[in-house]
C-alpha cells in the first residue's frame, strides 16, 4: 500500500516535472530549431521564377507572363508630387532623404529640417526631404489640423492610407520606395532613415563617392593633397600641380576625381548575418509556417540605409515578385537576395546610439541611432557640424 503510494507520487512528479520541460523546450524554440531547413541548400522563398527577368521586363514597360505577387497600392493623403518637378519638368537630385516618421513627432520634423534635412545644406548639392507618415485611430480634429497646417507649410510630408504601426513598417518602407520610383526617379542617390537618428550629411556625400573605401581614401585624399601642396609654386594652375608631383595615376583618379558609376547597384548600411527568433518571448518571434529556415538573408538594419538609383529601381520591382513579410530590414534582404544585390556593410551606421564625447568623436559617424530626445540630436549636430563634420 506504502510503496504503492510512493509510486504514484513519483509519477505524478514525473508527469509534472516532463510537462514543464517540455513547455520550456516549446516556449524557447527548441523544438522548433529540429524542424528547421536548412537556408544555405534548401531556400526557396517565394515567388519562384526568373524574377530578374520580370523585373528587367517591368523596368522596359512591358509585362511579363507572371503577374506580380505584390502591389502596395494605398492612396495618397498628401502626394508631394511637385517635389521632384520644376517647371513641369522632372528635375535631378543628387540626393533625396525619405524619413519614416510618426504622426505626432512634429518636434522630431522640426529639428530634422534644421539640422540633416536641410536641403539647402550645400549650395552645390541638390537635396530634397520628405516624411513618409501612415494614418492612426486616435487622431482629433486638432491633430488633424495641426498636421495639415504643418503639410502645407514645409511641403514635404509624403502621407498615405495605411495604419501606422511597428508590424506595418515593410508597409511604410514599401510605400516611401514607390514614390520615390514613381515621383523622383531620377536622383543618384536615396537615404532610408528613421527620425530618431542623428545623420552627418555630409559624410553621407562622401561615403556614396567611395562607399569600398569610406573613410581610408579620405585620410589618403588628405595626403595627396599635402603632396600637391609641396610641390606648389607661385606658377602652378592649381589642377595640374598633380601632373607635376609625380602622385600615381590611381590617386589623381580614383582619390581626388573618383565618382560612384550610375550602374553601380549600391545598398549599404549595417549589415546582420543572423537567426530568427523562435522563442515565444521576442518581439521578434517567427512561426516556421510563416519562415521555415535557419538563418536570415544577409539584411541591412532598416533604421538608416543608403540606396543608389539602380538599386532602388531593381528593389522596388524585385519586391512586387517576394512574398510579403513584416519585418522590413528582413523583407528587404529578402528582396535584395532576388535581385541579386549584395548588401554592404559600414560601421559608421550605428544601429545603436554612437558613443558622444567631443566633435571629433562624430568625425566619421554617418548614422547613428537612439535620439528620441530632438533637442539632444540638434545640440550634437550643430556642434558637430562646426567642427566641419556634419
Amino acid at each position: 500500500m506504502f510503496i504503492s503510494i510512493l509510486r504514484r507520487i513519483f509519477k505524478a512528479k514525473f508527469i509534472i516535472i516532463s510537462s514543464f520541460f517540455i513547455y520550456i523546450f516549446y516556449y524557447f524554440g527548441i523544438f522548433t530549431h529540429i524542424f528547421e531547413r536548412d537556408f544555405y541548400s534548401d531556400f526557396d522563398y517565394p515567388l519562384q521564377g526568373d524574377v530578374p527577368k520580370f523585373v528587367k521586363l517591368l523596368r522596359n514597360g512591358k509585362l511579363p507572363n507572371v503577374k506580380p505577387i505584390n502591389s502596395y497600392e494605398y492612396p495618397y493623403i498628401n502626394e508631394v508630387r511637385q517635389k521632384c518637378f520644376a517647371e513641369n519638368l522632372t528635375v535631378k537630385p543628387h540626393l533625396v532623404i525619405i524619413v519614416k516618421s510618426a504622426l505626432d513627432h512634429f518636434e522630431k520634423r522640426l529639428y530634422i529640417r534644421q539640422t540633416w534635412g536641410y536641403e539647402h545644406r550645400f549650395s552645390d548639392v541638390l537635396i530634397k526631404t520628405v516624411f513618409v507618415l501612415g494614418t492612426t485611430k486616435f487622431s482629433d480634429s486638432n491633430f488633424k489640423s495641426k498636421l495639415s497646417f504643418e503639410s502645407k507649410k514645409f511641403n514635404d510630408i509624403l502621407q498615405v492610407n495605411f495604419f501606422d504601426s511597428y508590424f506595418n513598417n515593410t508597409i511604410k518602407t514599401m510605400v516611401g520606395i514607390k514614390w520615390a520610383v514613381t515621383r523622383c526617379p531620377l536622383s543618384k542617390f536615396y537615404l532610408f532613415v528613421d527620425d530618431d537618428y542623428y545623420i552627418s550629411i555630409k559624410n553621407v556625400l562622401m561615403y556614396v563617392r567611395n562607399p569600398v573605401a569610406y573613410p581610408e581614401f579620405l585620410e589618403e585624399t588628405q595626403e595627396v593633397m599635402h603632396q600637391a601642396a609641396r610641390s606648389l609654386s607661385y606658377s602652378n594652375k592649381t589642377y595640374d600641380v598633380l601632373l607635376q608631383s609625380g602622385i600615381p595615376i590611381r590617386n589623381k583618379r580614383n582619390i581626388l576625381d573618383y565618382e560612384l558609376d550610375e550602374a553601380v547597384r549600391l545598398f549599404a548600411g549595417y549589415v546582420f548575418i543572423t537567426k530568427p527568433h523562435r522563442h515565444r518571448s521576442s518581439k521578434w518571434y517567427i512561426p516556421l509556417s510563416e519562415y521555415p529556415w535557419n538563418m536570415w538573408p544577409a539584411y541591412v538594419t532598416s533604421g538608416a540605409y543608403i540606396l543608389s538609383k539602380e538599386a532602388l529601381h531593381d528593389l522596388y520591382y524585385t519586391s512586387l515578385y517576394t512574398k510579403h513579410f513584416r519585418f522590413d530590414d528582413i523583407f528587404l534582404g529578402l528582396v535584395a537576395m532576388k535581385a541579386h544585390i549584395e548588401p554592404l556593410h559600414s560601421n559608421h551606421f550605428y544601429f545603436h546610439k554612437a558613443p558622444y564625447s567631443e566633435p571629433a568623436s562624430y568625425k566619421y559617424v554617418i548614422a547613428s541611432h537612439g535620439f528620441s530626445d530632438p533637442k539632444e540630436m540638434f545640440k550634437i549636430w550643430n556642434d558637430v557640424r562646426s567642427a566641419g563634420y556634419a
